[in-house]
């Protein structure tokens, strides 16, 4: 992979990133009056609520690895390498 091809697919997670944004976040956060719900929370609702955003991502990297980790052992089975 280039460096030109691994900016693509940046630019690509990015897209889809800005894509939830725009859909589902908007729906749950934008306060339709120009402002984020972020923006105007107390900061101590905005700490617990990233603290649980936080743990959420490390709940979701250990299941991604979970699932790694089956592929990982599949293909060794079957004795494929790229």
């Amino acid at each position: 992979m280039t460096s030109e091809e691994l900016a693509d697919e940046v630019g690509h997670f990015i897209r889809q990133c800005r894509g939830r944004i725009l859909g589902v976040g908007a729906e749950q956060y934008d306060e339709g009056n120009g402002q984020q719900k972020f923006e105007t929370m107390p900061l101590v609702e905005l700490v617990v609520y990233a603290r649980e955003e936080a743990q959420d991502l490390a709940v979701y990297a250990a299941m991604l690895d979970i699932r790694l980790k089956r592929l990982e052992e599949a293909l060794r089975e079957k004795g494929i390498t790229l």
